[in-house]
């Protein structure tokens, strides 16, 4: 599983190097809603007449399932995994859209779980939520996660005099401005902010010295709360990277550390950018089942070292 970002995922669409499911997350279900529709436009069609079909939902490849009720049950589910079983008929690709995907059933989650296991050819699942927590581990982890700022949140930040540095990582976080205030105040997060830098600086420049560190790193992580954030975090940093070499630096999660990721990004390839968010994601759900965190950033130390 993968944590991407929209600016990479239309650089998979124009080479046709898709996943078959992508699951949005962020605070703002508008903002989500709009950038699973541009994506669906950039997978499906290059032309303006096409794009209008799509935006009105009046393209044979493209389902968009959103409900006002309070779940999505099962056969809202059936529905759209048989239209998707089907060959595409437009084009080359058929895309799925389901929006607030943490209302379905239990019934509901098993069925498309089904589905992700042994998806169709050329079929893309669009995922969307703003309870990411609320969706079973088994269908995050068939799923690659791109995560949806909100400008709108960020600048809430900055009007409660919140400095723009952690506003940047807060807003990419996907945390509410409330949620963030809280963060400063009572969990050190500029703590583990500073020190999670320092880690990932240090284990591409020596990576002895990075396995060594962890001790440290553990002494300011120190419940398993901060270490998912730093782990998040981690995972940020090396989305700032990829944002530097495909040059959209106005998107930094870490503005302040800008000329060293400049300087660490000549030496690495998105490939391999690509690969270290993967292992961090996988130490991720490693520590929600209760690994060990040290065995956990060992891992991570030991991979990011391969290179």
């Amino acid at each position: 599983m993968e944590v991407l970002m929209i600016n990479q995922l239309e650089t998979l669409a124009d080479k046709k190097k898709l996943s078959h499911a992508y699951l949005l997350e962020g605070i703002q279900r508008e903002d989500i809603k709009q950038q699973a529709m541009d994506f669906a436009v950039r997978i499906l069609c290059d032309d303006a007449q096409s794009e209008s079909r799509i935006r009105s939902h009046n393209y044979a490849d493209f389902y968009w399932l959103e409900t006002e009720e309070q779940t999505i049950k099962k056969d809202m589910i059936e529905d759209v995994l048989h239209r998707m079983n089907q060959k595409p008929v437009e084009g080359r690709y058929k895309v799925y859209v389901i929006v607030d995907f943490d209302k379905l059933t239990v019934q509901g989650e098993n069925s498309i779980l089904k589905f992700l296991e042994e998806p169709p050819p050329n079929t893309v699942a669009l995922l969307l939520t703003t309870q990411a927590s609320h969706i079973l581990p088994t269908i995050h982890s068939r799923c690659q996660h791109i995560v949806i700022q909100s400008k709108s949140t960020y600048e809430q930040m900055l009007k409660d005099h919140i400095h723009p540095d952690l506003a940047s990582t807060l807003s990419a976080l996907s945390f509410s401005s409330d949620q963030a205030q809280g963060w400063i105040e009572e969990n050190e997060f500029e703590s583990v902010r500073q020190a999670t830098v320092k880690w990932a600086d240090m284990m591409q420049k020596d990576s002895q010295m990075g396995l060594i560190q962890i001790v440290e790193l553990l002494q300011i992580a120190n419940e398993r709360t901060g270490q998912l954030l730093l782990l998040d975090m981690l995972q940020l940093y090396f989305q700032d990277m990829i944002y530097i070499k495909v040059e959209r630096s106005e998107r930094l999660s870490f503005p302040d550390h800008q000329v060293a990721f400049e300087q660490l990004s000549t030496n690495v390839s998105l490939q391999t950018l690509t690969r270290w968010m993967d292992v961090v994601q996988q130490g991720k759900q490693k520590l929600l089942q209760y690994v060990s965190a040290m065995l956990v950033l060992e891992h991570i130390a030991i991979e990011i070292a391969k290179g």
